[in-house]
């Protein structure tokens, strides 16, 4: 049998996808579809499906059982012999996706295009071009999510090492840390890339990238290895720190008070950082003397008369 090339891997693939949209022109309930990464010969190696997203008219949402009480809807469909992995989107829940800090969906579109392929809304052509241009634009918000997964793999790897003793383990969360740095450096460098991260990283940061990452693979369970690049990675926090946690900070700074974790989480919570990595970064910041550490009274029910306390944190002038 002869090995299919990536060309006619495109072109097997472009025709599904054009077949597939045939499928619903018809439907006035199908108001758009948007291609999620490319179609190309340097990407398609890795595909194994179609990933849309298809907005829907308000109101005509079909929802199955295993849909559970989840707000998003997954469908896998196919054409052509590929499976397409869709999530169906009404048209209120896109717009509220592509406004402010909702919109969620358009997180980590550095690593992924979005094209819109088909359409008969102009608002909803409107919103996605808005919307993609400033997602990409939008490093911020990104840096710090990437950031928190650094600092929490690193807390976790050096706690491997010095407590546990355990060299292998340690090496994992290494590995992962870096791979964090990696996406952080593509970020920074504000341009899509969908092809392997972690090259592309290497290629702009040698030095670096041999000593958290390469220099790792090849010695696994070296301690001396292992504690090199925890310090390369503590250092790069260290030089980064105030534009890659810059929302986090001009939000402490902002609120000139001391803020409890809960209501940091909160104010995060649609930027998808997870509270317990914000605890994290905070820690981190605390034991490197940038902001101060107390505590503040916290209620575990809504009609509860005895108070616990959480951690609260201070950035000071």
């Amino acid at each position: 049998m002869t090995k299919e090339t990536d060309r006619e891997k495109v072109s097997r693939f472009e025709t599904a996808l054009n077949q597939f949209v045939e499928r619903f022109k018809d439907d006035r309930y199908v108001l758009a579809a948007v291609l999620v990464g490319t179609l190309s010969e340097a990407t398609i190696w890795h595909r194994h499906s179609l990933e849309l997203w298809i907005i829907e008219a308000d109101g005509v949402s079909r929802r199955l059982r295993s849909d559970g009480n989840d707000e998003r809807i997954f469908r896998i469909l196919v054409e052509g012999g590929i499976n397409i992995y869709a999530e169906v989107i009404s048209r209120t829940r896109f717009k509220q996706m592509v406004e402010g800090a909702s919109r969620t969906a358009f997180s980590c579109n550095f690593f992924a295009e979005r094209k819109l392929i088909y359409s008969i809304d102009r608002s909803i052509d409107q919103w996605f071009e808005h919307a993609n241009t400033v997602a990409t634009k939008d490093q911020e918000r990104e840096l710090l999510a990437f950031s928190t997964w650094t600092i929490h793999a690193h807390m976790h790897a050096k706690k491997r090492l010095d407590v546990k003793n355990d060299l292998e383990l340690a090496g994992q969360e290494v590995i992962g840390a870096a791979h964090s740095v990696a996406h952080t450096e593509i970020i920074r460098q504000g341009k899509v890339w969908e092809q392997d991260v972690i090259y592309k990283a290497i290629d702009g940061d040698p030095k670096l990238f041999k000593t958290i990452y390469l220099d790792v693979l090849a010695k696994p369970g070296n301690r001396k290895t292992l504690s090199a690049a925890l310090d390369a990675i503590d250092g790069y926090l260290d030089q980064h720190y105030k534009a890659h946690l810059k929302p986090l900070l001009h939000y402490l700074k902002k609120e000139n008070r001391l803020v409890p974790l809960s209501e940091i989480s909160d104010h995060f919570a649609y930027s998808q950082i997870y509270p317990w990595h914000v605890a994290a970064v905070c820690e981190w910041l605390e034991r490197k003397g940038r902001i101060q550490k107390l505590s503040a009274p916290f209620k575990l029910t809504k009609r509860s008369r005895e108070q616990v306390e959480e951690p609260a944190y201070l950035l000071e002038d």
